[in-house]
Parts: C-alpha cells; structure tokens; sequence
C-alpha cells in the first residue's frame, strides 16, 4: 500500500513509493549533458521532479500514463518543492493500487443520477429530444461518469465532469426560481452540452491530457459539432432554439480572451457562463485551501494561472 502521498511531502522527506507519471521532459545542461524534469501525480496532488544522472537511460523506461515507483528526496527551489530523483522503475498491473492514484470525490454515479433526475424535469420537447438523444447513444452514459472536467484546474479528476454538471444545474435551477425570464430549459440544456466536446479534446484515462483534436480544435468547436449531428437526427428541430443551444456553448467561457469566439448574447447564455465560473472556481479554491491545511501552511503556494495566493485562514 501507499503511505507516502504528495499533499503532505515536506522539504527533508525522504520519498520512497508510487505515483503516476504525468510529465517527462529530457533536456540539455550546461554542459552539454541531459538532466530530466519529471511531474509526479497521485490522488492529492502533484509534485515535480528532477534527476540528473543517466537521464537519457532513465527516460527510456517508461512512459508519461505509467505508475512508477520513484525514490528519492525532497527539497525546495524557487519556493516550491520537488523531488530530486535518484531512481525511476516502472511498476507491473497488481504492484499498485489505483485508488491511491485516481483522485474522484464523491460517487460519479450519484452525481450523474442526481443531474439525470433534474434534466428529466424539462419540458420543451425539442430539448428532451435532443438530451435523450446523448442520453441513448451506446457507451455515452459511462463516458459522462468517468469523465475528467479538465485537465488540471477545476474538477481535474474521475467522475469529475459529472459532478460539475450536477453542481450547475443545481445553480442553475435556483437562478431560474430567482429570474423566472430565463428559459429554465434551455439553460439546463446548455448545463448538459457546454462542456460535451471534453469527450474527444482530452484523454480520460490516469494522465488527463489534450488529444490532437482538443489542441486544433478545442472543446467549443467539437461540442457544437457533437450537438449539431444531434439536432441534425431530429426532424423538424426548431432553428431558433438551435441557434439558442449552440449559442451557449460557444459563449459559456465568456470572453473572446478565454477563447469564446463570441460573447454571451442571450439571458441563458450569460447565465450559463456565471454558473460556469462560479462552479469552476469555488472548487478549485476549495481543493487549494484543502491542501494547504494539509501542509499545515496559512498561505498557498504562488499560483501563476491565477497570478496570486490564496489564503487557508
């Protein structure tokens, strides 16, 4: 069994276990020899890693998706910590155990039976349709539960698109008890397809990555070709609402800098796009706060996406 997680290594540890190879990159010293930086993962968090003999031999054992056993220490540089590898082997399926490398909070499939439950509240044909038609393709269903939401921000984990879906349609269904002018249906509509196009722009397995597809195209792109075949299989489907549904999910990240080609131009959309950052957010800085506690520190290391640090109190 694992005893040594990254959420609580220190600067001095000695590490000597398991974790995920998320990154492997062998680069040049000044010398002219190869050192290799190293990203390490398991279900707490991440560590990075540097080794800096026989590099290029090392490299050559495993691959960026494997479970490796790494010994090794800890230390500090540049106020962050990492390991100084001294050995890397690859482990055999049954040398490990998964649920100490898959981080999943809460029951995927609760989470998606409760979001099912909400989506079965709508009402307008057409968008019924339309979800039963995701819904009934074979496989869709056990894709949805063991999709990551991203890679490494917000929900970056199994199960972890479900559960931010759930989550939004609940925020979206108190929106819409507040503003009764939102067409409550296309918004939870909009919950359900904003984020379809993770199918395909990333890999769901140990390392979430971008596949070719999610770095030429995006998510955007690829959920609004996902939901037009849809739409394209049900006859008579009204233009308006298409335009409606494929709006959302081209505007939900709000800005053409975030990279929606187009700005929320609908009620339903900049709802959307809200629910969707409150949602985001809120969680990535509740993990943040959690694992700085752990480390028993006040403030969280600096964090460049966000260009700041957060306080644990």
């Amino acid at each position: 069994m694992k005893s040594q997680f990254v959420n609580v290594l220190q600067d001095g540890d000695r590490v000597n276990d398991y974790f995920v190879a998320v990154r492997k990159d062998l680069r040049t010293k000044q010398d002219g020899g190869k050192f290799l930086g190293l990203v390490f993962r398991d279900r707490t968090g991440e560590i990075g890693g540097i080794l800096w003999n026989a590099a290029a031999d090392v490299a050559r054992l495993f691959e960026v998706g494997d479970v490796v056993s790494v010994r090794g220490q800890v230390a500090s540089y540049q106020n962050r910590l990492q390991v100084r590898v001294e050995q890397v082997l690859p482990l055999r399926e049954g040398e490990f155990a998964m649920e100490d490398l898959v981080q999943s909070t809460g029951d995927a499939t609760e989470n998606v039976k409760a979001f099912r439950e909400i989506l079965d509240t709508v009402e307008n044909p057409w968008i019924k349709q339309l979800i039963d038609a995701f819904w009934n393709e074979p496989g869709f269903e056990e894709r949805f539960t063991t999709a990551a939401a991203a890679k490494k921000w917000h929900h970056e984990f199994m199960g972890g698109l479900a559960r931010h879906c759930y989550e939004m349609a609940r925020l979206a269904v108190t929106l819409c008890e507040l503003f009764p002018d939102i067409d409550r249906d296309v918004l939870l509509a909009g919950v359900f397809v904003h984020d379809i196009g993770k199918f395909e722009e990333m890999s769901h397995d140990l390392v979430v990555d971008y596949t070719n597809e999610g770095k030429l195209l995006g998510h955007l792109q690829i959920g609004c070709d996902m939901v037009q075949k849809k739409i394209a299989g049900i006859a008579d489907f009204p233009e308006k609402l298409r335009l409606q549904v494929l709006h959302c999910i081209l505007s939900h990240h709000g800005e053409l800098q975030n990279g929606s080609p187009v700005t929320p131009r609908t009620v339903e959309a900049i709802a959307l796009h809200h629910i969707d950052n409150l949602d985001a957010q809120t969680e990535a800085f509740t993990r943040i706060v959690r694992e700085t506690k752990t480390r028993g520190q006040e403030w969280s290391d600096y964090l460049p996406l966000i260009d700041r640090v957060v306080w644990a109190k």
